[in-house]
């Protein structure tokens, strides 16, 4: 009869965990300390035993016995969750009934963000201009302003200092919006707010009317006093501004009837041109967005001058970029200094900030200085250029190692007196800049992170360099065979021999 009682009560218990399954699983943030939630426990609330509908009731062991405490939730978003509940209540005969009667409107509310929640699209419009109040004043005599990110899911808030404020100075703000919702007719959002001194948690109440509206923010992550736009810690008053449009077209061979990726040697992102837009992107994530506002005519066709309005991260200006087309799958491009302004209007001339070649992503063309060459230094050959393919390369970094590295050719193209090579690397994939003089192929310059090209070459440091003593086709003949085993310093005065009657013989 025992057994069958405490069989009975372990199938209670686990039919009873089992429909306490908690949904929510996941790292949490409160107040920036971290709340583990499985399927049915909650971090330090305890395990739960009981659950009606959105009602909960936990319990955990602590030295004065089984602690019980009540919880109710509200799961406003995937990222997002509020919730209340009771202290400790130390009764063995606690049920979802007594839960019910226990909590009350006046119960504190605690919210949940998802750590490392995926970002979603803000439900605000961009770009918009504001005046801003907090608890300290109203600060209306300048104009703040909030702009997309080159991120379309993060914003910029360029909060102006304000007189009427004492000791409040300019700050830029960002906002990753993770999750929105609705609660008795009021519009919602939750975002990770990043600033100089970190990254906090808000929720932000909108009371959008027309063009221009309201937006609440709360004080802190708790999120709690947030129940109408009144109560909002900081308060902006916005209207909407007219967004930024293209006014030309880059050129269309770098786009194309299919899309076209574009490699950066410089910084290794990623970039797409479409029409009037062009969108750098590293892992995926927009790095920096162009916006053609005007073309300047040219004396050439292989080159492009253009002002752009430009996002770089959250900083937006304006920018001259020019385009130089050097083959179909090279090009190099010139960066003027961002302005803030839109003052300045001619482009035809400006000074260059930096250089980078981009490279059509999956282009390969046939090497150049074919055959084995060779260093002093090495016994057997240091760069070995199209010997098992016309696109193949393999480079010795180390004589220790002479299985070298395998690296593919991508482009290469002279100017005046050098020619430059542009190989990647089959492991790291990584491009590489290499330059070497046409006329003597005695020294060959290998860079890494540069523009490919003859001002950025000239002004970095080489990350190797090869010194040629001889070099060779990738099928030596057997005279040539000879000529280079005599002159090695490991070869015996036998070995010599044999080559010699090999040589004879074969000649005759």
């Amino acid at each position: 009869m025992l057994h069958h009682i405490i069989l009975l009560s372990v199938v209670f218990v686990l039919s009873q965990g089992s429909r306490c399954r908690l949904p929510w699983t996941g790292v949490w943030l409160e107040n920036g300390n971290e709340l583990n939630i499985t399927h049915n426990s909650i971090g330090n609330l305890g395990n739960c035993v009981q659950k009606s509908r959105d009602l909960y009731l936990l319990t955990s062991d602590t030295s004065r016995g089984p602690c019980y405490r009540c919880l109710i939730t509200f799961p406003v978003h995937e990222n997002v969750l509020h919730y209340k509940t009771t202290q400790c209540i130390f009764d063995t005969a606690m049920n979802l009934e007594r839960c019910s009667q226990l909590m009350s409107a006046d119960t504190s509310m605690h919210t949940l963000f998802r750590k490392e929640a995926i970002p979603v699209p803000c439900p605000i419009e961009a770009p918009m201009n504001f005046t801003y109040q907090t608890n300290q004043g109203i600060c209306n005599s300048r104009t703040s302003h909030l702009h997309r990110c080159a991120q379309y899911d993060r914003l910029a808030l360029h909060y102006q200092a304000c007189p009427e404020i004492p000791n409040r100075e300019s700050a830029i703000w960002q906002m990753e919006c993770i999750g929105s919702w609705q609660s008795f007719g009021l519009h919602y959002f939750a975002a990770r707010v990043g600033y100089s001194a970190g990254e906090q948690y808000r929720c932000f109440i909108h009371d959008k009317s027309g063009s221009s509206g309201r937006i609440g923010e709360s004080a802190d992550a708790g999120c709690q006093e947030l129940t109408h736009i009144g109560a909002a810690a900081t308060t902006l008053h916005y209207r909407q501004d007219s967004p930024v449009h293209s006014a030309c077209e880059f050129p269309e061979n770098m786009y194309g009837e299919k899309a076209r990726n574009w490699e950066s040697m410089l910084l290794g992102t990623y970039h797409r041109m479409y029409h009037g837009s062009w969108i750098s992107s590293i892992k995926g994530r927009n790095d920096t967005v162009w916006t053609c506002l005007q073309q300047f005519p040219t004396d050439s066709n292989e080159h492009f001058t253009y002002r752009t309005y430009v996002t770089k991260g959250c900083k937006v200006g304006y920018q001259c970029v020019r385009l130089h087309m050097r083959k179909p799958h090279i090009v190099h491009v010139e960066y003027g200094e961002i302005s803030p302004s839109e003052s300045f209007a001619d482009c035809s001339e400006f000074s260059v900030e930096t250089r980078d070649t981009l490279i059509l992503h999956g282009s390969k063309e046939a090497c150049p200085i074919g055959g084995k060459h060779y260093s002093s230094l090495c016994p057997g050959p240091i760069l070995q250029v199209g010997c098992s393919s016309k696109y193949s390369m393999n480079l010795v970094r180390d004589c220790s190692y002479p299985e070298g590295d395998e690296l593919t050719c991508v482009a290469n193209f002279k100017h005046e007196d050098n020619d430059f090579i542009i190989a990647r690397d089959s492991l790291s994939r990584q491009l590489f800049c290499m330059t070497y003089v046409s006329d003597r192929i005695n020294l060959l310059r290998v860079y890494d992170r540069v523009s490919c090209e003859e001002v950025s070459v000239n002004s970095a440091t080489p990350y190797l360099s090869l010194n040629f003593s001889s070099s060779d086709s990738c099928s030596p003949s057997l005279l040539t065979g000879f000529l280079y085993s005599a002159t090695s310093d490991v070869a015996s005065p036998h070995h010599l021999m044999l080559l010699i009657l090999t040589f004879i013989w074969n000649f005759l």
